[in-house]
């Protein structure tokens, strides 16, 4: 019996006589042989240590069964594989092939248990001792590089758990995000996820990765999870969908949170209402973790329960034998999810993996993010942030070149099309005339051939009505439109198109009202009659309308009848229909009572086409004249305060001028510059203020011109 000479000092000298469970070289079925003075002196400083005489273990170790040596040689005869690698590719061909790996069955329901936490945590050790008897069946490492890289699986038949060991977090990894992706699918495809912490206390990483996994798992796993269970017709309810997780938290000298299983219900767990009802004996340590939990603004949903375990292990060895019972109790329990198949484990990876598959970046979120220094200014239109650091100098730079169009900042601009072509950057607007024209010239211009877009170093690029048809929209060949960002405290896009009209009617008012004092009825009608249709009755031959015999008094407006041609009143007149056989196309126009009356037929026999094409610019221009001298005769203060620029001040509001500080109580002028209140002394200059949007010579304040 060599085999039970002494282990210790003195060996292989004396023959053992005791037997310890708890020291020696775990040579024979981990049981120490130690002679008598070798376990005298073993035992000084080990005097808990539990000694067996040797002949009382030798009557032991025969009646050891059969089956205890099978299981002994089954654990022993585990192994983990590679199921899936760091860049979160499949290893293993199919379900028959990962069984005959595992020696396993492909139809055994089969529990899942996963394992996470930090690199350096003790995951890999902690699994072979709680599952397979301290065996390495998943690699661990005594040096700095991590023991595990992505998913490793081992089977252990013992307790019928597929066992999954996963890579660390917080540890060095080429691609940080994709690692931590692969991590949520371990946890989606777990019955019970083991989260493994050796710290003094609970650091809040395992709270946000917790909280963040829930997250995920509600938002993009749980249809999909759904679908294969509905496929191999397994009826969970979607609210057992989520895995358990057992938190095992060791420390050396701190307290844990389980020292004390005094219940403890807090604030906020008691206005929970529903999820109070549904944990009503929560001891103080889950206590504690669902208020951490709702610190961070919500309570993980996803999970069906989680349960915490401590273990204060001081220098001594960690005791697994704690851990090994909670961890099997919750493997064990059914009352949760049911066991599945190896097929429906495997099928439900592989859907997770096809899906989630894609590329990600491999940049990861910074410790010191970019927000903490970035300008918090945002985008009134598109909400970019600015990408220039705080209390920067200068204009605003958006981290994006889109942008979304607003029509209350109208931040829509026009770029010249050429200078475009060229390289360049150009912006433009549309102008009634060319800034060379001048105001009488520049309104006959545009008369005729409409409003103009004028660059300031193309020229004209584009005319509204530069042809006679088939004129095409400025946006189509001669400017490029773009929606550009509105920064708050900038002003919104110059848009000074009223006021810009309002002085043009101004000055032609005041130009008419210098040189004219009003055309005379009679030249009125002479002229009326040059252009007039040829059977239309002269102006001076009607004295009275032709349908109620009104005498018409002087300067009393007469209208003809676009069919028959007399004149009328306007009460005799106020009828309108085509006229297409007169010429004057298919739009309604002015006719008398009898001829409105009269069917389309009868009229086209008795009444002949004419020329009216004098007569219709004519028109035209009345029409015009109409216009400005309405707009003339409205209350100038309304007018003026519906054009004013966003920038000016009211009128309202503009007591004294705003540089010499005199009284103002009529003649107020804005500088287009800056858009405060002047008198007429200190606003008598002309500057161009293309900021502004004003590009041709326009009133501005002394200083202001001085600075232009």
């Amino acid at each position: 019996m060599s085999q039970f000479n002494c282990q210790f000092w003195c060996k292989p000298h004396n023959k053992a006589s005791v037997t310890c469970v708890d020291c020696g070289d775990f040579v024979f079925d981990n049981i120490a042989f130690l002679c008598k003075l070798c376990s005298e002196r073993q035992h000084l400083k080990h005097q808990d240590h539990e000694l067996v005489p040797l002949k009382e273990y030798i009557k032991m170790s025969k009646s050891l069964t059969k089956s205890a040596i099978e299981e002994k040689k089954v654990q022993e005869s585990c192994k983990s594989i590679l199921l899936v690698d760091d860049c979160e590719t499949l290893c293993v061909k199919d379900v028959k092939a990962l069984a005959e790996s595992l020696h396993m069955t492909h139809d055994l329901p089969v529990n899942v248990l996963s394992i996470f936490g930090n690199t350096g945590d003790g995951k890999s050790h902690t699994l072979n001792h709680v599952f397979f008897a301290g065996q390495e069946v998943f690699a661990t490492s005594s040096s700095q590089k991590p023991g595990t890289i992505g998913m490793w699986v081992a089977y252990d038949p013992s307790s019928n758990t597929l066992v999954i060991d996963t890579e660390g977090l917080l540890g060095v990894s080429s691609n940080l995000n994709r690692r931590t992706r692969l991590l949520l699918k371990i946890l989606a495809l777990s019955d019970v996820a083991l989260y493994r912490t050796r710290a003094e206390r609970l650091h809040n990483d395992m709270f946000v990765f917790l909280k963040d996994a829930s997250n995920v798992y509600c938002e993009h796993f749980s249809s999909e999870l759904e679908g294969v269970l509905e496929k191999h017709s397994i009826d969970v309810p979607v609210s057992k969908l989520g895995p358990k997780v057992v938190v095992i938290h060791e420390t050396q000298f701190t307290d844990t949170l389980d020292s004390s299983n005094e219940m403890v219900l807090t604030d906020d767990q008691k206005s929970l209402g529903s999820m109070s009802n549904s944990r009503p004996s929560l001891h103080r340590a889950e206590e504690e973790i669902t208020s951490r939990f709702l610190a961070l603004g919500e309570y993980p949903k996803a999970y069906s329960k989680i349960r915490y375990i401590g273990v204060k292990s001081g220098k001594q060895p960690t005791d697994f034998d704690m851990i090994r019972e909670a961890v099997l109790e919750e493997v064990g329990s059914s009352s949760i999810r049911n066991s599945k198949s190896l097929a429906v484990i495997m099928e439900t990876l592989q859907v997770l993996n096809s899906k989630f598959s894609n590329s990600i970046s491999p940049r990861p979120l910074s410790t010191f993010s970019d927000q903490f220094f970035r300008c918090p200014t945002l985008c009134l239109t598109c909400g970019d942030q600015c990408k220039l650091s705080v209390s920067h100098d200068g204009k605003h730079a958006p981290s994006s070149t889109y942008c979304r169009y607003q029509h209350l900042h109208k931040n829509r601009v026009y770029i010249c099309g050429k200078c475009y072509h060229n390289g360049d950057r150009s912006e433009v607007m549309s102008k009634s005339y060319e800034d060379s024209d001048s105001l009488w010239s520049g309104y006959a211009k545009m008369a005729w051939s409409g409003y103009v877009i004028e660059c300031d170093k193309c020229g004209v690029i584009y005319r509204s009505r530069q042809y006679w048809y088939g004129n095409k929209p400025p946006e189509l060949d001669s400017v490029r439109t773009e929606i550009v960002h509105v920064w708050p405290g900038e002003e919104s896009r110059p848009d000074n198109t009223g006021r810009y009209i309002l002085d043009q009617i101004y000055s032609v008012s005041e130009t008419i009202g210098q040189y004219s004092a009003g055309p005379t009825q009679t030249v009125t009608d002479w002229i009326n009659d040059q252009i007039a249709p040829p059977y239309w009755v002269p102006n001076h031959l009607i004295t009275n309308c032709w349908s109620c015999k009104k005498d018409f008094i002087p300067l009393a407006q007469k209208h003809h009848c676009r069919a028959c041609g007399n004149g009328f009143c306007s009460d005799c007149s106020c009828q309108s229909k085509p006229v297409p056989w007169r010429g004057w196309g298919y739009d309604a126009v002015r006719v008398c009572a009898k001829c409105f009356a009269s069917t389309d037929e009868e009229l086209t026999e008795e009444y002949l086409a004419a020329d009216i094409t004098a007569w219709k610019v004519s028109e035209c221009i009345k029409t015009a004249a109409s216009v400005v001298k309405s707009v003339v005769e409205v209350p100038a203060s309304m007018v003026t305060d519906s054009v004013r620029p966003d920038y000016w001040v009211p009128d309202v509001d503009i007591i004294e001028c705003y540089q010499c500080k005199s009284p103002i109580t009529q003649d107020k002028h804005h500088c287009r510059g800056c858009g405060q209140g002047f008198c007429s002394d200190c606003t008598s200059s002309k500057r161009q203020v293309p900021d502004r949007g004003w590009t041709y010579p326009v009133r501005v304040c002394d200083t202001c011109s001085l600075t232009l």
